[in-house]
């Protein structure tokens, strides 16, 4: 009898080291695997992430903003928006229509000032089309403007040159420098 009370003390035993071998095993591999997911922000990340990011606001005099993002990131510390394939649509107080687009955008958000880069496209409601490298619009000037190479195609013409400041609600186009042109 001793010797079954034996066998059942250190089968219980052996069960019970098993069963504290399997838990102490599983809590390394989680708490390992909860090292590996931990996720560090620094300062200078992002603040909010958004995917299909769409904004739209009212301005003065009927000025309308409203921008479209594959991804938006906002940096709050630093007022800063960046987006990554980009649509800005802005809609002047007479109606005008002017469509921007990018592969990359970033906007400080307290001056609503933008800059786009990446097959940068300007369309506006007119039926022009212009095209750069990249390029800054001013809120407070309403101004539309690059120095890189620009190609303007309209109905009637072909434009290149380098520079440009479109003033929107002035309805202004001037070409910088070394402009060429075709008439068709």
């Amino acid at each position: 009898m001793k010797r079954k009370k034996a066998l059942r003390i250190a089968a219980v035993t052996v069960i019970f080291l098993i069963i504290a071998a399997v838990v102490i095993a599983a809590a390394i591999r989680i708490s390992g695997e909860k090292k590996t997911n931990i996720i560090k922000i620094s300062p200078d990340e992002a603040d909010v992430r958004i995917q299909d990011f769409v904004y739209t606001e009212m301005g003065q005099g009927n000025f309308k903003w409203e921008v479209r993002a594959k991804t938006a990131q906002y940096q709050k510390k630093i007022n800063l928006a960046v987006f990554d394939q980009v649509q800005i649509k802005l809609t002047t107080s007479d109606g005008k229509v002017y469509i921007m687009t990018g592969d990359e955008g970033r906007m400080q958000t307290e001056k609503k000032d933008v800059e786009l880069k990446g097959h940068v496209v300007i369309t506006s409601d007119a039926g022009d089309t212009f095209t750069t490298d990249y390029l800054r619009y001013s809120d407070t000037q309403k101004k539309v403007h690059t120095d890189a190479p620009v190609m303007m195609e309209g109905k009637q013409m072909k434009i290149q040159g380098t520079g440009l400041s479109i003033f929107i609600d002035k309805g202004e186009i001037l070409l910088s420098s070394g402009v060429k042109a075709k008439i068709n």
